[in-house]
């Protein structure tokens, strides 16, 4: 997952897909490559019409525009297509934890970290239909239940990191707070691109990066939000 797209508004540029069982086992060249990108894009949005249970092979390779055959040179079947994209979203947020940056008290510290959380709802309005049908299948499944507990712990990870950065420390417990705020930006993000709550998502962003700022850096509660 090395080839990278480049993403709406100059946001993170996304990695290509990750191939199934029958892709791994050859090299794919550049028209190989795409016809996998559209069969993922294909798949995700099925995933989010249909849902995961519902959707079918015959209803990505119609959304694809190529056929069964094609299908089965990339993915053994339904299945494998899903573990290659929730492999993909496992990179994806991986790497995303670990460019979030050093982050001061200051304007600049803020603006920062409200790009990092807005890169954040991007990748995550992307896979949505993905993240989703995971967390269905977490109470099932317990491998997809540590997979999703691997990429919390990173974003903690990398969150008490920048945390310890500032002194003096703005809270007494970062590992609780890191926490605390990840799984808070998590879930309001996945509950406003559900539309379980409605919020827009410049807003959202705001508000979560100012709660961020302001609870794990220090920052002041300023209106730099509104600096058009």
């Amino acid at each position: 997952m090395k080839e990278k797209a480049a993403g709406p508004n100059g946001s993170r540029r996304r990695a290509g897909p990750v191939g199934g069982a029958p892709a791994q086992s050859r090299e794919l060249r550049r028209q190989g490559r795409e016809t996998l990108r559209k069969l993922c894009e294909a798949a995700i949005t099925v995933f989010d019409e249909r849902g995961y249970n519902a959707a079918r092979v015959d209803d990505i390779v119609k959304a694809a525009k190529t056929s069964h055959g094609t299908f089965y040179l990339y993915f053994s079947n339904k299945e494998d297509l899903f573990q290659a994209l929730v492999s993909g979203v496992t990179e994806e947020m991986r790497e995303l934890a670990g460019e979030l940056p050093s982050v001061d008290a200051n304007r600049s510290g803020y603006e920062e970290l409200r790009s990092w959380v807005g890169r954040f709802y991007d990748l995550y309005e992307h896979y949505h239909p993905v993240i989703r049908a995971w967390t269905e299948l977490n109470a099932q499944n317990a491998e997809m239940a540590r997979r999703g507990a691997v990429v919390l712990r990173r974003f903690i990870e990398q969150l008490v990191m920048r945390v310890k950065e500032v002194d003096p420390a703005p809270v007494t417990d970062p590992e609780t707070a890191a926490l605390a705020m990840v799984s808070m930006v998590e879930r309001a993000t996945f509950y406003a691109i559900g539309g379980l709550v409605h919020v827009e998502r410049d807003v959202l962003v705001e508000q979560l990066a100012t709660i961020l700022h302001v609870g794990m850096f220090g920052g002041t509660r300023r209106r730099w939000a509104a600096r058009k």
